[in-house]
């Protein structure tokens, strides 16, 4: 089953903010979209999806999104659903990470 994460923060990542994220945690991947931009995933060396990343949503009920997660920050605007594929999960925590850093935001586990 996959893991499933949350990216809270005030500014959406971009493509190239994974991009450039994933040139730090995964230098060797390489970076797809799907749909035109609604599914963007890194893949290691060898093809094996490490982290998906959705589009942005704003938060119109942050009541409601806390609710959703394991110790929200107290403010945040945007909501993206980060999914960790099947396996090892550090690789694509590493760079959930380092993506959330790039734009100022957190990473929490969905409840």
């Amino acid at each position: 089953m996959p893991t499933e994460l949350v990216l809270l923060s005030d500014v959406a990542p971009t493509a190239d903010t994974i991009v450039r994220a994933a040139a730090e945690t995964h230098p060797d991947g390489s970076f797809l979209d799907y749909h035109d931009g609604l599914i963007r995933q890194i893949v290691d060396v060898d093809g094996r999806a490490v982290l998906q990343v959705y589009p942005s949503r704003p938060v119109l009920d942050p009541t409601q999104a806390a609710a959703a997660v394991v110790d929200p920050p107290t403010t945040f605007a945007l909501w993206t659903d980060i999914t960790i594929p099947f396996g090892d999960t550090a690789p694509g925590r590493a760079l959930a990470e380092a993506v959330a850093a790039a734009v100022g935001g957190v990473v929490k586990d969905r409840v």
